[in-house]
């Protein structure tokens, strides 16, 4: 076991515990969707960034219609939508890649065409594989929670 000198430059207790915990957590992520979908790696980063766009609306801000938080299909003008630009720069996978992968997963019914040059997810929450991913993901963020605590890092 190695002793740190008086001499050797220190970082935050909760850094290195933080980074593993945040790696693992994401890595648990990837790996849920992954098999879930059957998709490589920047298809899946795509689609949670549609995910992500589409679900804001409905989520967060003073107007979000929370009354429709448990709707199994909300209405298409609460969901939002995102252009292929946007989920380009977001990112930072290149343009003809985002727009060759999303031509792809709206073929294969994960993404439909909201206006031109827009996308939004279907309307799938309701789906057992969807409902599993969305359990296993909270499930993994608790995980994320208690290696934090174990590893001595606040959670709250």
């Amino acid at each position: 076991m190695s002793a740190l000198k008086n001499s050797d430059p220190v970082i935050p207790r909760e850094s290195r515990p933080r980074a593993y915990a945040g790696v693992e957590l994401l890595l648990d992520l990837m790996h849920l969707l992954r098999e879930a979908t059957q998709l490589d790696h920047e298809s899946i980063i795509i689609a949670c960034v549609v995910n992500h766009a589409t679900m804001r609306p409905l989520l967060t801000g003073p107007d979000a219609p929370l009354d429709l938080i448990d709707a199994a299909t909300p209405p298409d003008e609460q969901r939002g939508s995102i252009s292929r630009s946007s989920v380009a720069d977001i990112t930072g996978i290149p343009r003809e890649t985002v727009r060759r992968k999303i031509n792809h997963l709206i073929e294969i019914g994960i993404l439909v065409e909201a206006a031109p040059g827009h996308v939004r997810p279907i309307a799938d929450l309701a789906n057992p594989v969807w409902q599993r991913v969305a359990d296993d993901g909270f499930a993994a963020v608790r995980r994320f929670n208690r290696l934090l605590a174990q590893l001595g890092c606040e959670t709250a």
